[in-house]
């Protein structure tokens, strides 16, 4: 096996089904089925467990519908996807994406927003650089009762050396 079982899943995000589900039913992050269509075995990629340990790291500041504007918002763009590497600025109500242009000064634009008017207070928020997650996840999963932690290291894309 290529990926990471839900329960894996579940393990090294250490996020909840309820959260896989709503990812998977909104487009942000859909693993791959097999099986019977009505349970089917779920899978998740590496690159996927690390985007769902970056979105739990969004949803200390924003909503998981703020969330899913930011990956439509890229993907509507042609952007990178990934969250792992983004600088945001937030609002209560809106997300700017801090993005570089060709003169090395970064552009910021508004990329998503709920319904309403008031701007509030602005913050940056930095995600944890990507071997910092690695490192969690490799931590989840060194501790998990539910992890073969031997077989997580084959299948594992990145080791935290790897990531530093």
């Amino acid at each position: 096996m290529e990926g990471f079982t839900r329960q894996e899943t579940l393990a090294l995000t250490q996020t909840t089904s309820s959260r896989l589900a709503y990812l998977d039913r909104t487009g942000v992050i859909v693993p791959q089925k097999y099986g019977n269509p009505k349970k089917p075995t779920v899978i998740y990629s590496w690159e996927q467990v690390l985007e769902i340990r970056a979105i739990a790291n969004l949803r200390k500041q924003i909503s998981l519908q703020m969330v899913r504007k930011l990956v439509a918002f890229l993907d509507e763009h042609g952007l990178d996807a990934t969250l792992h590497d983004k600088h945001l600025v937030t609002t209560p109500n809106e997300v700017f994406l801090v993005a570089p242009d060709w003169s090395n000064m970064p552009q910021v634009m508004k990329v998503a927003d709920r319904d309403g008017d008031g701007l509030g207070q602005l913050m940056l928020m930095v995600l944890p650089p990507l071997n910092t997650v690695i490192q969690d996840i490799w931590t989840a999963a060194e501790t998990s009762q539910i992890i073969d932690f031997a077989s997580f290291k084959q299948r594992a894309k990145t080791t935290p050396a790897q990531a530093g």
